[in-house]
């Protein structure tokens, strides 16, 4: 339930305009989570109480004003949180490594790294300034994945290896110092343009480093909803712990795909990583995703299978010819809608590797050895105000 305040000090101010708002809003996730895993010294397991494993805990201020006209002014800020601790979650000032000071989640309190924008709508579509979701990611793999990229069975996990899990960009899934355009929409038809800066100093070989661009086109209409996207971050010699060179531009491509039957609702995703190396063969990482989701009164059950191909040597991430190494993931899930703001869900996702790889759902139980395997179960609580 959104909380909405008349914006009393922009009334007082102008007198005017009295369609301005503010809405306070949010939502806190909690679970039980048992994990296990083959490592080293044998199949171990771990329980915890995890947070965001059905949706993302988070807080958020955002607003909009009538300018006339068509035109509106809005703002946005959205903060994530990890409310199994109480900390707030971290963030980068340049979307690289040197702007990582505030990224030590929960060192920090409460950061907008999530949504921090002010932007302009109107007939033309919108603009926004300032950090936001990347595209590619958000509307593109997050579009269709049933278990809203969050929790034990989350495509991430597959997808956004080189990314989110082993920290070769700073932009899989958000990036600071963003200008975003979205088109309206042309009869199903829409666009989304992003360019991002790494506010570098002009001269060193490193200017261009934390800039990229996202772009994406989608098609929803009716049952049928399709997008793709590309987005690149560049890096002149980005390092990573275990990589003994410097690594190059990052780039994901993603293609997705669903049709909703009614009874129940088909979806497809295909994303490619890549990792351009400044010496040695690029890395890469690719995954095909299936899923099916089947609502039935109250409940929502969730499945999806994805299979991947990566070249992350297991001997070390820089280590000679890197050859293709394979893997799996199934998630299985079902939640139960208590009320229009609460949500009761079980959600359990299966890992395995092939080939001598050892990389998917490596941080499930950290330590995975090579041709290992890893689950992940969640039971928890969903509830937004």
């Amino acid at each position: 339930m959104k909380k909405t305040l008349v914006a009393l000090a922009a009334l007082a101010a102008s007198g005017a305009f009295a369609q301005s708002t503010v809405s306070i809003w949010g939502a806190v996730d909690a679970s039980y989570n048992y994990a296990s895993g083959d490592t080293a010294t044998g199949n171990q397991n771990k329980s915890s109480l995890a947070n965001s494993q059905y949706g993302s805990s988070k807080l958020g201020f955002s607003g909009l004003e009538d300018l006339g006209g068509g035109l509106k002014a809005k703002f946005w800020l959205e903060a994530g949180l990890a409310n199994d601790t109480g900390a707030g979650k971290g963030s980068n000032s340049n979307n690289q490594n040197s702007g990582a000071a505030i990224a030590a989640a929960g060192g920090q309190g409460i950061v907008f790294q999530r949504r921090s924008y002010v932007g302009l709508v109107g007939n033309f579509g919108e603009i926004k300034l300032g950090r936001e979701y990347v595209n590619t990611f958000l509307g593109v793999q997050g579009a269709v994945d049933p278990f809203f990229t969050n929790g034990p069975a989350d495509s991430t996990q597959m997808a956004l290896l080189l990314s989110v899990y082993k920290g070769f960009a700073t932009t899989g899934t958000n990036a600071s110092n963003m200008v975003t355009y979205i088109t309206p929409d042309m009869g199903g038809f829409s666009a989304n343009g992003q360019i991002w800066m790494g506010e570098n100093v002009s001269g060193p070989n490193n200017a261009n480093d934390g800039g990229g661009y996202s772009i994406t086109a989608q098609y929803a209409k009716g049952p049928i909803f399709v997008s793709l996207g590309q987005q690149q971050t560049k890096y002149s010699g980005l390092t990573n712990a275990g990589v003994a060179s410097g690594q190059g531009d990052y780039t994901l491509q993603s293609l997705s795909a669903s049709y909703d039957f009614g009874p129940a609702k088909i979806m497809y995703t295909y994303a490619h990583e890549g990792v351009a190396a400044l010496a040695g063969p690029d890395l890469k990482n690719d995954t095909n995703m299936f899923a099916v989701s089947v609502p039935f009164g109250a409940f929502k059950f969730k499945g999806s299978y994805i299979i991947g191909t990566n070249n992350l040597s297991s001997g070390g991430l820089n280590a000679g010819t890197k050859a293709d190494m394979k893997g799996s993931m199934f998630g299985l899930g079902v939640d139960y809608t208590l009320s229009k703001r609460s949500i009761v869900y079980a959600t359990y996702a299966g890992f395995s590797n092939s080939d001598n790889g050892n990389n998917y759902g490596a941080n499930v139980i950290g330590g995975m050895t090579a041709n290992g395997s890893a689950g992940n179960l969640a039971i928890g609580m969903y509830h937004s105000f």
